[in-house]
């Protein structure tokens, strides 16, 4: 990855939902200004998502209960 953009953006790990707000640690060096929540499996055809209010350390979603995503950022 070129230096430029090293720290820049992030990709989680696999996550699933519990219908409550859920914390995704970033690691970036400030709040992300752009957040996307990519749904990775669901079984419903039918959920929703809810994204927070994101800080210096977290992305914060709710998303319907068993519904496994993944969070990209960048600043």
């Amino acid at each position: 990855m070129p230096n430029r953009l090293r720290g820049k953006y992030f990709l989680s790990t696999e996550q699933t939902a519990d219908g409550s707000e859920q914390s995704v640690a970033h690691g970036l060096k400030r709040t992300p200004v752009v957040v996307k929540v990519l749904i990775t499996e669901e079984s419903s055809g039918d959920f929703d998502i809810a994204e927070g209010t994101h800080d210096s350390t977290n992305c914060k979603v709710t998303i319907t209960t068993g519904v496994k995503y993944k969070v990209y950022g960048e600043i």
